[in-house]
């Protein structure tokens, strides 16, 4: 008899103390940073991919801001504007060379040259081009997302400077950075 009972308070308190348990969780610390507080940072701004993924030549030669790998071919240096493209330079007299033109490949971090053929990426894409007539510059083919991970590291994903960014969207392109009032998601040291 005296079991019966203990089994019946026993299991009652067990109840009571889980009932207590359950109701008590609603009670705890409120989450005060959801959603995250916003701060002063850098926002992305996208652009379209068909607008970005344009190959140009331009006679006019760019100013050099972000330098990246030479590659020699023949009398011309091809020098990757990390980012931007790729500078031709006129090496035939090497103590005045001259940079001549400019290919503006978006998204370029490499490049490789095999005859008149030059290989580089635009973002994920890689993109096979002509240079036999350095004038006349044109896409040959196109092979598409064949860096899966180029739209994430390439050199505009983060901004230039330390702080607060938005984490971007990786299925559309950054094409620059702009301050504003953004949530505190990422930061950049």
């Amino acid at each position: 008899m005296f079991f019966v009972s203990y089994k019946k308070n026993a299991m009652r308190y067990l109840v009571y103390f889980s009932l207590i348990t359950i109701f008590a969780g609603c009670f705890g610390k409120r989450n005060y940073n959801y959603p995250p507080p916003t701060v002063w940072g850098s926002k992305p701004v996208y652009g379209s991919d068909s607008t970005l993924k344009k190959i140009t030549y331009s006679p006019t030669p760019a100013s050099v801001t972000n330098a990246g790998n030479i590659y020699v071919k023949g009398n011309y240096l091809y020098q990757v504007e990390t980012g931007r493209g790729i500078h031709i330079i006129d090496n035939t007299v090497p103590s005045n060379a001259a940079r001549i033109g400019f290919v503006s490949i978006n998204g370029c971090s490499q490049i490789s040259i095999q005859g008149a053929i030059l290989y580089s990426n635009n973002y994920d894409d890689l993109v096979i081009i002509n240079i036999s007539d350095l004038q006349n510059i044109k896409e040959v083919a196109r092979t598409k997302n064949a860096f899966p991970s180029g739209r994430m590291y390439y050199p505009n994903s983060e901004p230039a400077e330390s702080g607060y960014y938005q984490c971007p969207s990786y299925d559309s392109l950054v094409v620059s950075w702009v301050k504003d009032s953004i949530p505190s998601s990422c930061y950049k040291n």
